[in-house]
């Protein structure tokens, strides 16, 4: 009886150090990060390190639903595992239905909380902000937002995308501070309120009205002369073949 008991023992013994986690490793952004990840760690991994394969994907559903962050576990070897959060980045901000909300470039969006996430890294297009339509530019008027947490983005990010690729590398953009992009008679009106030191501009474009032409190339020349004039000014870019300007 006694041999048998120590057999038992011993086998649960080879068991626990066989599948007890062996090693596990956290690349973390910040403390608050890895502070986080430990909160949902699920604690069974630690005796029995195969659920970890299972349970990664849990874990990583959860964070990045959770807050704005990518999470990666990967198995180094038998029992070991290495998990690196890190901050999902921020490509655009946009004001949609009265708050401000942060979209990535794979299509996640999640509400912009100042201060809520210290490190969080600012956005790509800096603290430009985009005002959008109700309909997020999707047509459809009935699509609410969760509350909280990280989600697929309802708005269309194809059009910013587009305006970005044709104006971002142009001298005068780098003044713009906010950009309202409206539909109007079907058509998308951008509206961009734009600071060079003391002087303020309103820009109003519809690319519509001048396709194929080189409208970036056009303005940088334009602003530089509105500059060096002074004054605020608006320019209108709305007809076909000539920029309209007045003052503000």
């Amino acid at each position: 009886m006694l041999v048998v008991l120590i057999g038992c023992m011993t086998r649960i013994y080879e068991y626990r150090f066989w599948f007890t986690l062996k090693d596990y490793k956290v690349e973390a952004k910040s403390q608050a990060l890895e502070k986080r990840l430990w909160e949902v760690f699920p604690q069974r991994c630690l005796t029995f390190w195969p659920y970890l394969i299972k349970d990664a994907k849990g874990m990583k559903d959860f964070l990045e639903r959770d807050m704005p962050v990518i999470v990666d576990t990967k198995m180094e070897s038998l029992g070991s595992f290495r998990t690196r959060i890190d901050w999902r980045k921020a490509w655009v901000k946009v004001n949609w239905r009265g708050k401000i909300w942060c979209i990535s470039r794979d299509g996640r969006m999640w509400l912009y909380e100042p201060g809520k996430f210290s490190s969080e890294p600012e956005a790509e297009t800096g603290n430009l902000v985009w005002k959008v339509p109700e309909d997020g530019g999707t047509g459809e008027f009935t699509v609410q937002p969760p509350m909280f947490g990280v989600f697929a983005s309802p708005i269309s990010t194809a059009v910013i995308d587009s305006f970005l690729e044709e104006f971002r590398g142009c001298k005068w953009f780098k003044a713009a501070q906010e950009i309202t992009w409206e539909r109007r008679a079907g058509t998308d009106l951008f509206i961009l309120k734009l600071a060079h030191g003391a002087q303020r501009f309103e820009l109003y474009l519809q690319r519509e009205k001048y396709a194929g032409q080189d409208m970036g190339a056009a303005l940088d020349e334009l602003f530089t002369r509105l500059i060096n004039e002074g004054g605020n000014h608006v320019i209108d870019a709305t007809y076909e073949g000539k920029i309209l300007l007045r003052k503000l």
